[in-house]
């Protein structure tokens, strides 16, 4: 089973994220902002992180940062409601699935999956 990180601060988002994601089989660990989704990641293996941008404490472009810079670095998705520079910078850095809110269900999952596939194939 796919175990995967949600940092969303918004409370209904993160809900919802982890209900929809839980539905279709994955684990799902969920983190009120940058902070304590970095260390949650820290503390235990994810397949995949999906980060707001704008969040308290810790932006989203800075945990993208971060996270890129582990060896290997995860599958990351970004999201933003409102703004796309945010989305084009991570972009830059090397995050490949970005964005925006609202977004399209079926799309994001699709995303979600392609994510979870490339994460699998470079554990082996």
């Amino acid at each position: 089973m796919s175990n995967i990180l949600v940092i969303e601060d918004e409370e209904s988002m993160g809900e919802f994220m982890v209900t929809m994601l839980e539905l279709e089989g994955y684990k799902v660990d969920l983190a009120p902002d940058g902070i304590e989704g970095l260390d949650l990641y820290n503390k235990e293996h994810h397949d995949l992180v999906i980060t707001d941008m704008i969040m308290p404490r810790k932006e989203g472009f800075e945990v993208c940062m971060e996270l890129l810079k582990s060896h290997p670095a995860p599958e990351i998705i970004a999201m933003s409601a409102g703004f796309p520079e945010y989305l084009n910078f991570v972009s830059a850095l090397g995050v490949k699935y970005t964005f925006e809110k609202p977004f399209d269900v079926s799309e994001f999952l699709k995303s979600v999956s392609q994510a979870l596939s490339r994460s699998n194939k470079n554990l082996n």
